[in-house]
């Protein structure tokens, strides 16, 4: 019947309120009336305990959450009491280094310069230059006698 909780409890009612009204007293597969209804109760009983556990569940994990956000504000503040201590330690000290972050004089200026091309008159390239047109795009080239090519 699949996984459809809330439809099995549907058709589980409609058939406990039919049973009961039109056939109270006799056997379907073996089972009575209070019989059917004590699995479907013992059904309703899983289900609310499986709530129960979600909403510990959904608690531990906001709990765990602010636990880690505290531990997390709490690291920060050891890496700014290092980075401040300059007379012992600061943000070139080896203990920066081993707290997993890169001491101010490792670090690479960011600065990037992208390649460029120079066409000279005579039909020379100097520098360099990556291609980025795709295979499908064409590209005007000029010629000398006027006359343009595609």
């Amino acid at each position: 019947m699949g996984n459809n909780h809330k439809q099995t409890k549907t058709r589980a009612n409609a058939i406990v309120t039919a049973w009961g009204s039109l056939a109270k007293d006799d056997l379907f597969a073996g089972y009575t009336l209070a019989q059917f209804q004590q699995l479907q109760a013992d059904a309703q009983g899983k289900s609310d305990a499986l709530k129960s556990l979600d909403a510990g569940y959904t608690d531990a994990m906001m709990q765990r959450d602010a636990a880690h956000d505290t531990l997390n504000t709490a690291m920060l503040n050891v890496v700014d009491g290092v980075k401040g201590n300059t007379a012992k330690y600061g943000a070139n000290s080896s203990l920066y280094k081993a707290m997993g972050y890169v001491p101010r004089d490792e670090r690479a200026s960011g600065l990037t310069r992208k390649a460029s091309t120079t066409v000279s008159t005579g039909g020379t390239t100097t520098g360099t230059a990556k291609a980025t047109a795709s295979p499908a795009a064409t590209v005007p080239t000029a010629t000398t006698s006027g006359s343009v090519k595609n």
